[in-house]
């Protein structure tokens, strides 16, 4: 009996150009490429590719080619997130694209396909799967062979170089780019592109002419950090959001980090920033005014570990009649705060440094207003009463101390599982409680807040609760890359638990955001 594996197999034959007509420098077997591993071949009447020879691409420029030293172009290129209207040419959109097809690929398969969408009709039904494809004229929608060395994620990791030998190509160009991973259900944008079953998409491009110019990019971690020959040799950073599992040099490590990236997607949100402006309205009315020119500010405020400094931002704009300091873990986060304050808020090491580096801590006794708002969480429970007890000594004697945190029998940690249980995002960058966080966190009982104020000889005066519902906006936030029906579903809930956040009692017991005001007593 004839063994079927023994029979001849079939090969599919490639038509290769003569000789005389295969371009200088072409491979000499770039047809097999068209063809391999099932992969379509490339249209006769592609514009990439040279009269003579139909089935394989050159490898020349089939648009402009400005001049651009390789090295600027690697360490200027930025992500844009903000557009132009202006229509982009199709032959720049072109030479974006050829400059992705050049990119390594596993087993040099090249299953990749790219749908250029400049057409407003079909860009709107990409924005209603994901507001992120919505700010540029043209999205690139990149795909590669979906069963492709799965396990290796071969597929994921050609279509990664393909897109940034795209993104470089773009900005020579003078053109700008942004990577969009977030596209709702991507089955719907393979769909709408009419893209076959078997290409799965891998992300999209946003395309355009950047509306501002580029500002100065993120800081990045140094080589010596992350560079590492024969074996690793760093400490890694938790991935746990469980407190006792980060230690001090943990958390100053990922802060740094975070500093370093610029905190582009650590921004204030609507319902956060209601929440502290309720809070000054309650507790800080004094200071509202900008001092008379040549006066001093008298009164003298520390915010201690404000982490990214965006709340100390806001409040050093809303009260300027006071003089700001800020206490952190490292110098370079405390000095990446004191930048965004006016005047420039001094900075403080706490826990106190044993060198010489740095400036030490606070001298005792010096503010009239110390403020915590949302960093106790971010402590091991071994380490927050050390934490009070700086605070009452850096305040005066009947100087007041603002501690803002998550309350615990809020809905925080009913809709944190509920996230996790949908598949994200998930991760100590994605805590969100309030946006922006960093780091670990765990919400508090209002009675072991209490208690570790108690103990540093701290005295609650004053107390209110807020947001006992999610808010409308935060809503709308963390559905905006829903579908129709689920956000129409989400709107009437929304209706709903709104009026349970218009009574006073829940939000005083079950607001999430809880703020208390203790003070020192006098001597």
């Amino acid at each position: 009996m004839t063994d079927p594996m023994d029979a001849p197999r079939s090969k599919t034959v490639v038509p290769q150009p003569l000789e005389s007509e295969r371009p200088s420098g072409a491979p000499e077997r770039a047809a097999e490429f068209s063809n391999a591993g099932g992969i379509p071949a490339v249209p006769v009447g592609s514009p990439h590719l040279s009269s003579a020879a139909k089935d394989y691409d050159v490898g020349r420029p089939v648009g402009p080619t400005p001049a651009m030293d390789f090295w600027e172009a690697l360490y200027s290129r930025r992500s844009v997130r903000k557009f132009k209207g202006d229509a982009v040419p199709r032959e720049l959109v072109d030479q974006v694209m050829h400059a992705g097809i050049w990119a390594p690929s596993s087993c040099n398969y090249q299953m990749w396909d790219l749908v250029a969408v400049d057409d407003a009709g079909v860009n709107g039904k990409l924005a209603a799967l994901s507001a992120q494809m919505g700010n540029a004229p043209v999205n690139i929608v990149v795909s590669y062979g979906r069963d492709f060395s799965e396990e290796g994620w071969a597929n994921v990791q050609s279509a990664s170089a393909l897109i940034q030998n795209m993104s470089l190509a773009a900005h020579v160009l003078g053109l700008g780019t942004f990577w969009i991973t977030q596209m709702g259900d991507r089955e719907k944008v393979r769909e709408i592109v009419g893209l076959p079953y078997d290409r799965l998409v891998i992300a999209v491009i946003a395309l355009g002419y950047p509306k501002f110019a580029a500002k100065a990019g993120p800081k990045r971690r140094p080589l010596s950090v992350v560079a590492h020959y024969n074996h690793y040799t760093g400490k890694p950073i938790p991935s746990s959001t469980d407190p006792t599992n980060w230690s001090r040099e943990d958390l100053a490590a990922y802060q740094r980090a975070r500093v370093l990236n610029g905190l582009r997607h650590n921004k204030p949100r609507p319902w956060e920033t209601r929440a502290l402006l309720a809070m000054l309205e309650r507790f800080v009315k004094e200071g509202r005014d900008e001092p008379a020119a040549g006066a001093e500010r008298a009164l003298r405020w520390l915010d201690v570990l404000p982490c990214t400094g965006i709340l100390t931002e806001r409040m050093s704009r809303e009260r300027r009649g006071w003089r700001f300091d800020a206490v952190e873990r490292t110098q370079d986060v405390g000095d990446f705060i004191a930048d965004r304050t006016v005047p420039r808020a001094g900075t403080f090491l706490w826990p106190s440094p044993e060198s010489a580096h740095g400036q030490g801590e606070p001298t005792p006794e010096t503010y009239d207003l110390v403020t915590c708002l949302f960093r106790t969480e971010n402590l091991a429970p071994r380490d927050r009463p050390a934490l009070f007890r700086a605070l009452a000594r850096w305040v005066k004697p009947g100087g007041s101390v603002v501690v803002g945190f998550v309350n615990r029998r809020s809905f925080h940690d009913w809709t944190e599982k509920l996230r996790a249980r949908r598949g994200g995002p998930r991760g100590v960058e994605y805590v969100l409680s309030p946006d922006p966080n960093i780091g670990p966190f765990e919400s508090l009982s209002p009675t072991d807040v209490d208690a570790l104020a108690s103990e540093a000889g701290l005295r609650a005066v004053e107390r209110f609760g807020l947001q006992a519902a999610p808010q409308p906006e935060e809503i709308e936030f963390r559905v905006r890359n829903f579908g129709k029906r689920a956000k129409s579903l989400v709107g009437v809930l929304s209706n709903l638990v709104g009026a349970i956040d218009r009574v006073g009692f829940l939000r005083s017991r079950f607001g999430r955001f809880q703020f208390v005001k203790f003070i020192r007593p006098s001597r």
